[in-house]
C-alpha cells in the first residue's frame, strides 16, 4: 500500500511534466503562455506550502512574507551589486530559509489556529517594514534594469517560452524533492508531528527541530518562487510581492487539490489559476475579486463533498474502478 501511495503521485507528476514540455507549441500566444507560467509558479508555491502544512501540520497563511523577501533579495543584489540572478535566486532561498528559522523558532510552540494567526501577523509586519524601508525603495519598490536576453541573464524579452521552461524545471526539481521526502524518515517525522506532536515527541521525535526544518524547506522554495516572479516581471514593490492575497491563493490552491500529497497542489493550480487569469482578462477591473469568489465556491464544494480535495476524488474513483468499493454502492455516491 505504501509503495503504491508514494508511486502514483510521482508518476502523475512525471506524466504532467512530459506533457507540459509540448504545451508552449500548442498555446503560442503570449497571454496563454503567461497563464501556463502562473500555473507552474503557483504549483511550485503550493508544494512549498504543502511541506509546512500538508506534511508537518503547521497551517501557514503568511507565505507572502517568504515570497516577498525572496523577490527583494535577488532584485536588490542585482540592482545594487550586479549579482547574477541565478546566484541571487540561490541567495534568496538561503536567506528565506534562515529567515524562516529565525521567525519560526518563537512561533513553533504555537498550534493550530494560533500558529496561523502568527503567520498572518508575520506577513503584514514584513510588508509594512518594506513599505517604509527607503534603502530598498520603500513603497516605490525596485525596477530591475534591462539586460541582453538569455539564460545566463535570466531575462527574455521576445518570448515567454523560456520562462515557462525554467518554471517547469523548478517545479520538476521540487517534485523530486517532495518524492524523496515522502519516502524518507524526515517525511514520516513530519507526518507524525502533524497527526499528534505530543505522541511524536514521546516517540523521540524532536518536534521543534523538525518543525523548523519544514519551515526552512518551505521558505527556501517560496523564496525561489519570489525570485522567479521578480525576474519575470522585472519589478518588485511591497504591495505586489507581499500582498496577503498571495498567501490566501497559495493555501486555497493546495487545499483544493489536496494536501499531504505531491499531486494536490499541481492539480489545484491547473484548475484555479486559469480561472483566475481568465476572469481577470474577461471582466477587467469590474470583475476584481470574482476569481476569489469562484475560488471560495470551489473550496466550499470540496470541503463538503471531499475534504481530501481533487486527489481524494481521483482516489475514490480509482478504487471504485478497481472494484475496491462495496458492492451495490454506485460510484456517484462516493463523489
Amino acid at each position: 500500500m505504501k509503495a503504491t501511495g508514494t508511486r502514483n503521485p510521482i508518476v502523475l507528476g512525471v506524466a504532467l511534466i512530459a506533457f507540459g514540455i509540448g504545451l508552449p507549441f500548442i498555446f503560442t500566444s503570449r497571454f496563454s503562455q503567461h497563464i501556463l507560467i502562473m500555473v507552474l509558479l503557483y504549483a511550485l508555491l503550493g508544494e512549498a506550502w504543502n511541506i509546512m502544512t500538508g506534511y508537518a501540520g503547521l497551517v501557514s497563511v503568511g507565505q507572502a512574507a517568504f515570497f516577498g523577501v525572496g523577490a527583494y533579495v535577488s532584485s536588490f543584489a542585482f540592482v545594487t551589486w550586479g549579482v547574477n540572478p541565478w546566484l541571487g535566486m540561490l541567495l534568496s532561498g538561503l536567506v528565506c530559509a534562515a529567515f524562516g528559522v529565525a521567525v519560526g523558532f518563537p512561533v513553533s510552540r504555537l498550534r493550530g489556529r494560533y500558529f496561523a494567526i502568527g503567520t498572518i501577523a508575520l506577513g503584514q509586519t514584513i510588508k509594512i517594514i518594506f513599505e517604509n524601508w527607503e534603502y530598498v525603495g520603500a513603497a516605490r519598490g525596485l525596477m530591475l534594469p534591462l539586460v541582453p536576453e538569455g539564460l545566463l541573464n535570466f531575462q527574455f524579452h521576445t518570448s515567454k517560452a523560456p520562462y515557462y521552461y525554467i518554471a517547469l524545471a523548478l517545479l520538476a526539481g521540487v517534485v523530486v524533492l517532495m518524492y524523496l521526502i515522502e519516502g524518507s524518515k524526515l517525511g514520516y517525522y513530519f507526518k507524525a508531528i502533524r497527526e499528534n506532536e505530543d505522541v511524536a515527541a514521546g516517540m523521540g521525535v524532536d518536534k521543534t527541530v523538525y518543525k523548523l526544518i519544514a519551515i526552512a524547506l518551505s521558505a527556501f522554495i517560496t523564496g525561489i518562487g519570489g525570485t522567479f516572479l521578480a525576474q519575470y516581471s522585472l519589478y518588485v514593490e511591497p504591495e505586489y510581492v507581499f500582498n496577503h492575497l498571495i498567501s490566501v491563493t497559495i493555501a486555497l490552491i493546495a487545499v483544493f487539490g489536496g494536501t499531504g500529497n505531491i499531486a494536490g497542489p499541481i492539480l489545484g493550480a491547473l484548475i484555479l489559476v486559469p480561472i483566475s487569469e481568465l476572469t481577470r482578462a474577461w471582466l477587467g477591473a469590474g470583475g476584481k475579486g470574482i476569481d476569489l469568489m469562484i475560488y471560495g465556491a470551489f473550496i466550499v464544494v470540496i470541503c463538503v463533498f471531499e475534504p481530501e480535495g481533487l486527489v481524494g476524488i481521483i482516489r475514490r474513483v480509482g478504487r471504485s474502478a478497481r472494484g475496491g468499493e462495496k458492492r451495490g454502492v454506485p460510484v456517484w455516491r462516493n463523489l
